[in-house]
């Protein structure tokens, strides 16, 4: 497959346009006409999974985030994200990130999060004006009410993580949650506004998580790897027709309990 094909499948499952002003999706680097017999997806884009796509011989990295969201002036290889841009150029290997419009796709991120967590009747917390169904996080009922301590252990087993913070009265009893992956305190307000009774998301600052619950919303930050990760499998069903070896990044969570 050329490169400029596997971005058509990718857009036309996360149209680009979903993007918000201040993210860097698309297409980073290379070259867009490239062939590509393997193509390499992966969570995020840093030193470790740069180098394993290089020992997998991958022509293409697919990632959810992106590099060079501020924009850079030099390209130090003694800097990480130096090192990551000189590898990509030195190498020949195309980079396409879909940060925003996997995450707000119809069938992206939040529409599988909220699955896992066993979330029904599923709306669009922030709903995009330009593509139906398609949006940042999600809410709906969980098919069996439960206290917040219940439904943390839920999250838990359902993102396979081994802690999750929690902040709020543990015996809340849920009956509505919300679902942002990744980091999505901004949609706090809509949550609330929505009538939900938790918000599942990560990187929940100590301020934000305080008032959050002031106001009504117990959080359970379940960390930015966790809610995310399995964008991988979204990258690969959307490939899974197509003639061309997909390789999953082995990249692990870089937060461990001790």
């Amino acid at each position: 497959m050329v490169c400029k094909d596997i971005i058509k499948i990718v857009e036309k499952a996360a149209p680009l346009g979903l993007a918000y002003e201040w993210d860097n999706s698309g297409f980073l680097c290379g070259d867009i006409n490239k062939e590509v017999k393997k193509l390499y997806i992966t969570l995020d884009v840093n030193m470790y999974t740069v180098d394993e796509a290089l020992k997998e011989g991958a022509d293409m990295i697919l990632s959810h985030h992106p590099i060079m969201f501020r924009g850079i002036k030099r390209i130090d290889r003694n800097t990480p994200e130096g090192y990551v841009i000189e590898k990509l150029i030195k190498n020949d290997i195309a980079l396409y990130a879909s940060h925003i419009p996997m995450d707000c796709a119809a069938n992206g991120i939040n529409e599988i999060l909220a699955d896992k967590l066993g979330i029904i009747n599923k709306k669009v917390l922030e709903p995009s004006d330009r593509f139906e169904g398609c949006g940042l996080g999600r809410f709906g009922e969980l098919k069996n009410e439960m206290t917040l301590r219940s439904f943390a252990e839920t999250v838990k087993k359902a993102l396979n993580t081994p802690f999750v913070r929690i902040c709020g009265d543990p015996d809340t009893i849920i009956k509505i949650a919300a679902v942002g992956g990744g980091a999505c305190d901004d949609l706090i307000p809509a949550a609330i506004e929505n009538g939900a009774d938790v918000l599942v998301t990560s990187d929940m600052k100590y301020h934000i998580s305080m008032n959050s619950v002031e106001s009504g919303l117990p959080v359970i930050d379940a960390g930015h790897y966790p809610t995310e990760v399995f964008v991988t499998d979204i990258f690969a069903d959307l490939f899974k027709d197509c003639d061309i070896e997909i390789v999953k990044s082995t990249e692990r969570d870089i937060f461990e309990v001790m």
